[in-house]
C-alpha cells in the first residue's frame, strides 16, 4: 500500500519529463542562436533558411518528451492536494536538474569548446 500523503514517484517522473523537455528546447535554442550568430560573423548575412533545419530536428525530441509526459499525466492524474502537487513539481525540478545541466554543458562545449 502506498501513503497518499507522500509524493508519487510516477507523477514526479512525468513532471520531470516536462522539465527535461524545456531544458532540451533551451539548449537547442542556444545552439541555434550561436549558429546564426556565427554565420553572420563569417559571411555577413543571415543563413538562407535561418538554420530552421536545426529547430525542426530539435522539435521532434521535444514533442516526444511532451507527449510522453502528457501520457504519464493522464495515467496518474493530479496529486490529491495543491500543496502536494507543488511539492511534486519541486521534486521533478530536482530530478531533472542533472540531465538539464548536462544538456546545457554540452551546448556550451559545442559553442565555446573550440577555443
Amino acid at each position: 500500500m502506498s501513503d497518499p500523503s507522500q509524493p508519487s514517484g510516477v507523477r514526479i517522473f512525468g513532471k520531470s519529463l516536462h522539465v527535461l523537455g524545456v531544458g532540451w528546447a533551451v539548449s537547442i535554442l542556444w545552439l541555434w542562436l550561436a549558429g546564426v550568430r556565427q554565420h553572420v560573423y563569417r559571411f555577413g548575412t543571415m543563413p538562407d533558411d535561418f538554420a530552421v533545419s536545426l529547430l525542426v530536428a530539435a522539435a521532434v525530441p521535444t514533442l516526444a518528451l511532451s507527449l510522453l509526459a502528457r501520457a504519464f499525466g493522464r495515467m496518474t492524474g493530479r496529486a490529491p492536494t495543491e500543496a502536494q502537487e507543488k511539492r511534486e513539481w519541486e521534486h521533478a525540478f530536482w530530478w531533472s536538474l542533472f540531465p538539464n545541466v548536462c544538456l546545457l554543458l554540452a551546448a556550451y562545449l559545442m559553442i565555446f569548446g573550440n577555443g
